[in-house]
């Protein structure tokens, strides 16, 4: 494994770590992740949100390079691409990305705009932005 790879994987790990203290900080329960084998689709994180509704969350983050979070258009295409498998769901909970980096010109905001206007993504949540992490509050 390169030393890229092996940098990514840390940080990963370590923006999956943050998602988890915002959850479990904003009153969510986490159950864990969960693969939905007839969508090929897994979610990072199954939660109740203290309404009790169950929720979905994909991560997509870390706090370093050049185009972390949602800045890289095939993280972003991928996050996309879940939720639209997801659609297919007959059980289907909103879902949720919660990333360190958004989009905000060109390409990839247009993509996410079209991906929210369809329904593929519930929302999609900076976690350092306090508006966004205020939209997660009230879910």
């Amino acid at each position: 494994m390169s030393d890229f790879q092996a940098s990514a994987g840390i940080q990963g790990r370590q923006f999956a770590e943050q998602c988890d203290q915002l959850l479990t900080h904003d009153g969510f329960e986490l159950h864990g992740r969960q693969l939905l084998r007839n969508v090929g689709v897994e979610i990072d994180r199954v939660a109740r949100s203290p309404r009790g509704d169950l929720v979905w969350f994909e991560y997509k983050g870390s706090v370093q390079g050049s185009r972390p979070g949602l800045l890289r258009t095939d993280t972003l295409k991928k996050a996309i691409a879940n939720g639209a498998l997801l659609a297919a769901e007959a059980d289907r909970h909103p879902y949720v990305v919660l990333t360190s980096h958004l989009p905000d010109t060109g390409s990839g905001a247009a993509m996410l705009r079209a991906a929210l206007e369809l329904g593929y993504l519930t929302d999609v949540i900076c976690i350092y932005t306090p508006a966004d992490a205020n939209r997660l509050r009230a879910m």
